[in-house]
């Protein structure tokens, strides 16, 4: 290469490097900016720090308990499924009760938190089908035709609402959530002692609502009114401290007025916050 070409490639390169250098600055900047601004946005306590790997494990720590969380309540579901085979359907409905409570605070960290996993999602959803669809229909029995039918019916439906969860709305369910279906036949057992009549008039009523068109809104109990935490907390002290029959009537009116009244009692919240976004 001669002089004068080595002399213009040269001044070049540094003009070049001259100008790239505050790019790179500015990349930097707009990435800590960002960082900063995703850390507000989701209010999980992180700051922007030197060390960019303390967020991220924060993150991962947090799902990491939400995992636990679900695979807690599928833990339950399998005892309650172990105990209905032992014909201890009080036991199998105490744990299905303490299955709701458990997925409701499951519910409420996810929505906080804004943690969003793939694998946490399909542990959660294969959770809630073996706790609320598979153990929820062994409290039928598998003693008679009759009740067999009904039991893997009741389990098709909530694989059916399990598959078909999305609505496209960012508040609603579209059918009833397999939770509460859960929680009204745990609770009807408790109450009617055997009577599998009763009892099968229940699922078949909770199957036409799971499987029914209606769109119910988030509870979001933890996260609203006081009076919904009170509700929650009021079900979590009955549930240790209160004999079978006063918890599963406190729990069946509170699943009920989810079901019957969702938009004036349960909803509120959510076309609240609806029409303060819009506006």
């Amino acid at each position: 290469m001669s002089g004068p070409q080595a002399s213009r490639w040269a001044q070049r390169t540094s003009v070049s490097t001259q100008v790239a250098s505050p790019v790179v600055e500015e990349d930097k900047l707009g990435s800590a900016n960002a960082e900063c601004q995703v850390s507000h946005g989701q209010h999980t306590g992180f700051f922007l720090t030197d060390n960019k790997s303390h967020p991220q494990m924060s993150e991962f720590s947090w799902k990491d308990v939400t995992s636990a969380l679900s695979l807690a309540n599928m833990i339950l579901g399998l005892f309650s499924i172990f105990c209905s085979f032992c014909k201890k359907s009080h036991c199998a409905s105490w744990m299905l009760l303490m299955s709701f409570l458990l997925d409701t605070a499951v519910r409420a960290v996810t929505r906080h938190l804004n943690i969003c996993s793939k694998s946490g999602a399909e542990l959660n959803d294969f959770a809630v089908f073996t706790t609320f669809g598979l153990a929820s229909a062994l409290l039928l029995g598998v003693n008679g035709a009759l009740n067999g039918f009904l039991a893997i019916i009741y389990v098709l439906a909530a694989s059916f609402r399990l598959c078909f969860y999305s609505t496209g709305i960012p508040s609603a369910y579209k059918g009833l959530p397999c939770p509460y279906a859960s929680c009204v036949l745990a609770s009807t057992s408790l109450l009617i002692k055997g009577n599998t009549f009763i009892l099968s008039c229940m699922a078949s009523l909770m199957i036409l609502f799971m499987m029914d068109q209606s769109h119910y809104p988030h509870d979001e109990i933890l996260e609203s009114e006081n009076w919904k935490k009170m509700v929650y907390l009021g079900g979590v002290i009955m549930l240790f401290l209160s004999p079978f029959s006063l918890t599963a009537f406190y729990c069946l009116v509170w699943s009920l007025s989810y079901i019957f009244f969702p938009e004036a009692l349960w909803g509120k919240a959510a076309c609240l916050r609806l029409q303060h976004r819009r506006n």
